[in-house]
């Protein structure tokens, strides 16, 4: 791979004094730390829009909207993880944390606009 950058450009990493920007960053969510955006019910099904902010390098500001299959809004209220990667259908489910989401789409208004589609069709 050819660099592009300048002779003595600080941005390029193989300055002596480069900076990752991303340093201390995590590049994956912390499931503990979010905010609920978004949520909505259709039919037995949860859509939720949650945003977690440590994941700087994750699409959409981090941001992920979320299907959860048969679960209520009591039950997200107690949730104190949701974690948006999707685990075996099978494995136990820990109290005080959100099942594997059933689908998962970006973090957009498009993305919102179909979680509420296929929620829809899961709920018939």
């Amino acid at each position: 791979m050819t660099c592009r950058h300048s002779p003595g450009d600080p941005s390029c990493s193989s300055h002596p004094h480069y900076k990752d920007p991303y340093y201390g960053t995590q590049a994956t969510p912390d499931a503990a730390n979010y905010t609920i955006e978004k949520a909505e019910r259709v039919g037995t099904h949860l859509v939720m829009r949650v945003k977690y902010p440590n994941c700087y390098k994750c699409s959409y500001e981090g941001s992920k909207v979320m299907v959860f299959l048969n679960v209520g809004e009591m039950d997200a209220l107690h949730w104190r993880r949701i974690d948006p990667h999707f685990r075996d259908p099978r494995s136990k489910v820990i109290k005080g944390e959100a099942p594997s989401p059933a689908a998962r789409f970006p973090g957009s208004d498009a993305g919102w606009s179909d979680a509420v589609v296929y929620a829809h069709g899961k709920a018939k």
